[in-house]
């Protein structure tokens, strides 16, 4: 079994501005003669800076991407912004 998901990790604030690592979450989980084996990674994807005017978000090459979209592709966003 395997399973992928796109989730917020825990925020940072510091110096007047949060930020908010974005990462996939990865597991899989498989069984064999009585044995379990799994195994997790968590890969970061992007990074949403907050600062009191201004939202801008930038994916791990240091591209900025509009966090309009990033918002409808990540659960629990909107929220946390």
């Amino acid at each position: 079994m395997e399973k992928e998901e796109i989730i917020i990790d825990t925020p940072v604030k510091v110096c007047g501005m949060t930020v908010i690592p974005v990462v996939q979450v990865s597991t899989s989980c498989f069984s064999k003669k009585k044995r379990l084996s799994s195994f997790c990674t968590k890969k970061p994807l992007y990074v949403v800076i907050v600062k009191e005017s201004e939202i801008k978000a930038f994916d791990m090459d240091g591209s900025q991407v509009e966090i309009d979209g990033l918002i409808e592709a990540v659960p629990g966003l909107k929220k946390v912004i």
